[in-house]
């Protein structure tokens, strides 16, 4: 079985046998481009590129029989759109889920939003439906040659097996972020669409993460080292694929997924939306009858790279940051730098506050990663008030951030609550294998499955109490700048040049 991960910075592949244990992985790094401010695309054919190459480096280092392999799944980025002429050729960038180039557009979709977090799962923002008006109203040439409005993912599995526009598809567990969708009925919000004049056909045809939906042709598969007829399935989105490769299904469990961006998510067995707060975004799980909500920071650890942070650098600057509080620790960074997703505001930017003559590097990485558990923290009171269940026992921390001790202690002390860490694995690509397995009938159960599967706990950080006060405080603080600063940001957008 075969999972692979299409992720905003790297495409990773496993090979999985029938028991979970690996036979190989590579990665390889998928660039991004950022012309200009709020501007973050792709380029579809190197995305398509990375992924057989990943397939291919795999294939050539690792003693592999692919007469055995199953097939495979990609899961990836959610939140950003692929438009595609009808012949599966890419008509235009991938319009990345980092990207609000389409924030004029959200407002008109604010109009219906009570409908749509109702329907959808969650609140109008910089994703499909604002990217659909995005083409239609601002990009028209462009927009009549458009066929169907995929995800990158998708994209790629149709190049794979020369798929036409006529067979697009997209698995259910990615409609949470497209207000034109009914995510509980699993189904396209026709009567919502009709009212923005726009043309459903363009919309592909929904499917669930483990039904095939073609095979590897015969040119993928003399390049990248597939044999031609390969299944291939349809995956699911990046964070649905990270909760299912966990195999832990307990409904109140909180998921901490630090990486391009930094996700808080909790497992539900019901739908339950956030109408109160407008932040929380609810999609479905892989297993059908189960739930997830989300709520995260865009970009989060592309701010890291963007203040020239290596990992070197990195790893000196997590043994200096771990000295006791003292004054050098009232600092406040604002981490939306393409501004902020959840609750949506594009106007919003990064910022330091609290800035004087004693502060180093030591101490804006510091304040940058405290920044992120600020945000969590309210996440965390809005799931609160969605009165869904919630497990106070401790916070499960996946990705490249959970490797950083100094950032789960933070965490850990800004929520009150322990941060457990699993062994390092790629659960995005594990839980993308386990589609592999239910889709081509290796393995009859998936949930019971993915459970055996299940790595047990390597660390747990524990909140220091100590540290309570000072947090709380810092967290007031945090919250009051972000109110005070949008009318700085709104003022210097509308800044004239000349």
């Amino acid at each position: 079985m075969i999972g692979v991960d299409m992720g905003t910075s790297s495409t990773r592949v496993v090979v999985l046998d029938e028991n979970g244990l690996s036979r190989g992985a590579a990665s390889r790094p998928t660039p991004g481009l950022n012309p200009s401010r709020q501007v973050f695309e792709q380029d579809p054919e190197q995305m398509y590129l990375s992924v057989l190459l990943t397939l291919k480096d795999v294939l050539s280092r690792h003693d592999i029989n692919v007469s055995e392999i199953g097939g495979v799944a990609i899961c990836g980025q959610m939140a950003g759109i692929s438009p595609i002429g009808k012949g599966w050729e890419a008509v235009a960038p991938y319009d990345s889920w980092l990207d609000m180039r389409c924030a004029s557009q959200v407002p008109r979709l604010k109009a219906y939003e009570q409908q749509i977090i109702e329907q959808a799962g969650g609140p109008a923002g910089a994703n499909h439906a604002a990217k659909w008006l995005y083409w239609h109203e601002q990009q028209p040439q462009i927009y009549r040659s458009i066929s169907k409005i995929i995800m990158p993912a998708a994209y790629v599995a149709g190049r794979m097996a020369q798929l036409h526009s006529d067979d697009a598809f997209m698995d259910y567990t990615y409609l949470g972020f497209n207000s034109f969708a009914d995510s509980r009925a699993v189904r396209w919000n026709t009567s919502l669409i009709d009212q923005f004049k726009l043309d459903a056909d363009r919309l592909p045809k929904l499917v669930s993460p483990s039904d095939r939906i073609g095979s590897v042709s015969a040119s993928a598969a003399n390049f990248c080292g597939l044999l031609a007829g390969t299944p291939i399935f349809a995956g699911c989105g990046d964070i649905a694929a990270t909760m299912l490769g966990t195999g832990i299904f307990n409904p109140g469990k909180l998921f901490d997924i630090s990486g391009t961006g930094s996700v808080l998510a909790t497992l539900q067995d019901h739908y339950a939306v956030d109408s109160q707060h407008k932040t929380v975004t609810t999609f479905r799980h892989c297993l059908p009858e189960l739930f997830y909500s989300v709520a995260y920071v865009g970009g989060a650890g592309i701010s890291f790279n963007k203040f020239a942070l290596e990992e070197s650098e990195c790893r000196r600057l997590e043994i200096q940051a771990r000295a006791p509080l003292s004054e050098r620790n009232k600092l406040l960074f604002l981490p939306h730098m393409g501004g902020r997703h959840a609750p949506f505001d594009a106007s919003l930017a990064g910022a330091f506050v609290g800035l004087d003559w004693t502060h180093d590097r030591t101490d804006q990485y510091r304040a940058m990663m405290e920044a992120i558990a600020y945000e969590y923290a309210y996440f965390l009171q809005c799931m609160r008030d969605m009165k869904v269940e919630i497990d106070e026992g401790g916070v499960l921390s996946l990705g490249g951030g959970a490797n950083s001790p100094l950032f789960n202690q933070i965490k850990a002390d800004v929520l009150g609550m322990p941060f457990s860490r699993l062994p390092a694995a790629e659960y995005g690509v594990l839980g993308a294998a386990l589609l592999v397995g239910q889709g081509a009938d290796i393995f009859p159960d998936l949930k019971q499955t993915a459970i055996d599967w299940q790595r047990p706990v390597e660390a747990v950080t524990f909140p220091d109490v100590s540290k309570h006060r000072f947090y709380a405080g810092m967290r007031n603080a945090y919250e009051r700048m972000l109110t005070r600063l949008k009318p700085v940001f709104d003022e210097l957008h509308s800044v004239p040049l000349a």
